[in-house]
């Protein structure tokens, strides 16, 4: 999803926590969860997106 690389590490990182509260979140509450990471290249929509395929392909977020 991300594009610079710049907020990857947090982007990552939090989708990870959202994942595993909630292994199947909608797109407003992966919006919700993510609105503390700034992304300077804006491709939020992108990251979103990557975080809805995770949730939908039944990968395991707790395992690693």
């Amino acid at each position: 999803g991300p594009q610079c690389g710049d907020c990857q590490a947090g982007q990552s990182m939090s989708a990870v926590a959202v994942l595993r509260e909630n292994p199947s979140p909608t797109e407003e509450e992966i919006r919700d969860e993510m609105s503390g990471n700034l992304c300077r290249c804006g491709t939020y929509p992108r990251i979103r997106r990557a975080i809805v395929r995770a949730a939908k392909g039944g990968q395991d977020v707790n395992q690693g």
